[in-house]
């Protein structure tokens, strides 16, 4: 009985993780880079998910030593799916942004 027990709560943990984003920025052309995902069980708000997802894009290009610039972004909350954000940006030379 404990290890029945044990395994519910064991896939129940795993069934509330957040499932936001994907393995990291995606190159989807010239410089154009896009993060998306699904929120998790918890995550009710496709913009607070959308702000996670451009939080890793500043994350990203500040890695490189570049400044992030927003292209295009979309989200859907939470309903009888997942809440789910998409944002799309371009990294460029932090010199480049001042001007």
């Amino acid at each position: 009985m404990r290890g029945l027990i044990a395994i519910f709560f064991a896939a129940l943990t795993v069934g509330c993780a957040t499932k936001t984003g994907t393995d990291g920025p995606v190159n989807i052309g010239p410089d154009l880079y896009m993060i998306g995902g699904l929120g998790g069980t918890f995550d009710h708000s496709g913009s607070a998910l959308k702000a996670k997802f451009f939080q890793q894009a500043q994350q990203f290009c500040a890695s490189k030593g570049q400044t992030m610039i927003p292209v295009n972004s979309t989200h859907k909350d939470a309903g009888m799916e997942y809440s789910s954000a998409e944002v799309q940006f371009r990294c460029i030379d932090s010199a480049a942004s001042k001007n």
